[in-house]
């Protein structure tokens, strides 16, 4: 752990973790010199001990994003040695010392385990669910601990606790700590692995799925989609002229505030990505909504939003075109010829707009491309019309 720490100060929970086995190693040691150090070193054993669990209560939070006061550190294991010091019956019996390392352990491990579970993307990761069991299994097992001190104490002979249950419990130590250093550092990979494919499938401007992660999306959903399933492509009007007249600077900065606003607009089940340059695309997995009044309803509220460049107004409009699973097909070349099929139109019958597709946009398609032959066909020189 501590390699692994070394090799990126920036990951706080292999630093945390590390403090944390350190701890560990130094109440074992106070453990065994006990005879030496006196009559205190068993209190001062559970006072290194809380702390170690304090450090691994930190990890996982900092593996989660969050922070622990450092306060806590000192706090929590001072409390206790002031306890001890005022009332010994905390630590002279090594049963009742064991027990209030156990509760400790309890909640803390219960802790960590709630941690794993619930922190954003954890759940993606493959060791979070068997690193929660080993927490789980190991608070079951200090939760035993504790009733065998109140119900069933070891015999204790030379200060050391004699009985088959503690030494099972012991045993457990040794497998739970081999676990937890192994499941730590395991999660560290997974979690670096995840962020690495996070970056690759996330658009570095605007932050939402770049082409390649929106189209594998799909690729996925749409053999199971619903038949009023569609997909929806969209297009900034005239986007050259904010980049002419603001600069590329507040093309950008549009670019990052349309795609904010766009994605505030959408059903939480809507997938949205960017294709490139300005264009954009939603896929709606359900077949229950009216996809076309959703769009609309975006397309209304960017035509009415003033985007804000240094002070400066910038307003503009989008295109949209969208076709669903029953008429263009589950195949997404299809399915995206056929919304940007439905966008093109939308622009050339003046833009600010939403068009669904239907099959008869293919001919006009294909008609107005012969009459643009023809036009060009007929500015050509006599001559070469007759060649």
């Amino acid at each position: 752990m501590a390699t692994v720490w070394r090799s990126n100060f920036q990951q706080k929970a292999a630093g945390y973790w590390t403090s944390a086995y350190v701890f560990g190693i130094v109440a074992a040691v106070i453990l065994t010199m006990q005879s030496r150090l006196g009559p205190f070193a068993p209190a001062l054993c559970t006072a290194i001990v809380i702390m170690a669990n304090v450090a691994m209560l930190a990890g996982f939070r900092a593996f989660n994003g969050k922070t622990t006061p450092s306060v806590l550190f000192f706090i929590l294991p001072g409390v206790y040695l002031l306890l001890a010091d005022n009332y010994p019956v905390l630590y002279d019996n090594p049963n009742m010392n064991a027990m209030v390392q156990s509760l400790f352990v309890v909640v803390v491990a219960l802790t960590n385990a709630h941690a794993i579970v619930t922190g954003a993307g954890n759940r993606e990761l493959p060791m979070a669910v068997p690193a929660s069991i080993v927490l789980v299994v190991h608070a079951i097992v200090r939760g035993c601990v504790i009733y065998f001190t109140l119900f069933h104490p070891a015999p204790v002979v030379n200060g050391r606790m004699e009985a088959d249950w503690w030494k099972l419990f012991l045993l457990e130590i040794f497998f739970n700590t081999t676990m937890m250093a192994v499941s730590t550092i395991v999660l560290i990979k997974d979690r670096a692995e995840q962020r690495h494919r996070i970056a690759s499938e996330t658009d570095v401007l605007t932050g939402i799925a770049n082409r390649r992660a929106f189209v594998k999306q799909i690729n996925r959903l749409l053999p199971e989609s619903e038949i009023g399933a569609a997909l929806a492509i969209m297009d900034i009007d005239h986007f050259k002229q904010i980049n002419d007249n603001y600069g590329h600077e507040a093309g950008d900065k549009v670019l990052v505030d349309f795609a904010r606003t766009v994605r505030y607009s959408l059903p939480s089940s809507a997938l949205f990505g960017r294709l490139g340059g300005e264009e954009f695309a939603i896929y709606f997995p359900g077949g229950n909504a009216d996809h076309g009044a959703v769009l609309d309803q975006v397309r209304h509220h960017v035509a009415e939003t003033t985007f804000d460049y240094r002070g400066l107004p910038v307003r503009f409009s989008i295109s949209i075109g969208f076709a669903s699973v029953e008429t263009a097909g589950k195949h997404f070349d299809s399915l995206f010829a056929a919304a940007d099929c439905a966008m093109y139109l939308a622009k050339k019958e003046g833009r600010n707009r939403v068009l669904a597709y239907m099959p008869s946009m293919r001919i006009r398609e294909v008609l107005d491309e012969s009459s643009k032959d023809h036009a060009e066909l007929a500015k050509l020189p006599l001559t070469l019309k007759a060649i």
